[in-house]
């Protein structure tokens, strides 16, 4: 019995994160239907529209992965037990790289835009 609880809890623990995953994207989506429907009516009827700002949107999502690359890295190397893997932490630069990604893309716009502007 108890080893089917301790089966139990990471299957729960991917279920409910891909649950959230995936109504958070669901909810993005509806919202990104709401604000192109709102500019293709402002463009109808003639109004200056002003598009958002998309390289804003690259510096919190890739601050979040890279510091939670960076925590899953430190968590992984310290608290894994012995009679784990010896290269378990290694799975936590993933997201670290994906965050570091992130922030290159932004700081490369950020750049161009300050081209353009000169």
């Amino acid at each position: 019995m108890n080893h089917a609880i301790e089966a139990f809890i990471p299957i729960a623990l991917f279920l409910v994160t891909g649950g959230v995953a995936i109504a958070a994207m669901i909810l993005r989506n509806q919202k990104r239907k709401i604000e192109s429907g709102e500019i293709l009516a402002a463009i109808e009827k003639g109004v200056d529209v002003k598009f958002p700002d998309v390289n804003k949107n690259r510096l919190l999502p890739g601050l979040i992965w890279l510091f939670l690359g960076i925590i899953m890295t430190l968590g992984m190397a310290l608290a894994i037990p012995d009679e784990a893997p010896s290269g378990m932490w290694v799975w936590g630069l993933i997201p670290a790289a994906v965050g570091a990604a992130y922030l290159i893309v932004y700081r490369v716009e950020q750049q161009e835009g300050e081209s353009e502007e000169n």
